[in-house]
């Protein structure tokens, strides 16, 4: 897989920004109470499992892309079954006022 040497100093910027973004997610999913802990643990999972997936873009290693691609699947589907599930629309966000 050949990524252009731009983008191979882009993404692990992107990475690393992917993951304060994770450790800034864990402090609500560890002290979520039980009946809302799933939500803070799905973010957490998006945002670890997107560093991983820029930073095998960046090294241009396929295997752990796929790994990192499979992983990822299931999170985004869950997180929009949940999303669904509350009443909202994917994209579409509700203004009151």
């Amino acid at each position: 897989m050949d990524v252009p040497t731009v983008f191979r100093w882009i993404l692990p910027a992107l990475a690393a920004i992917q993951l304060v973004y994770a450790l800034r997610a864990l402090r609500p999913a560890l002290h979520a109470e039980p009946g809302r802990r799933v939500d803070p643990w799905l973010t957490f999972a998006d945002h670890a499992v997107g560093a991983a997936v820029s930073a095998a873009l960046a090294i241009g290693d396929l295997t752990a892309l796929l790994c990192a691609l499979a992983a990822m699947g299931p999170i985004l589907t869950w997180q929009l079954v949940r999303h669904l599930r509350a009443g909202g629309s994917p994209g579409v966000e509700s203004r009151t006022g």
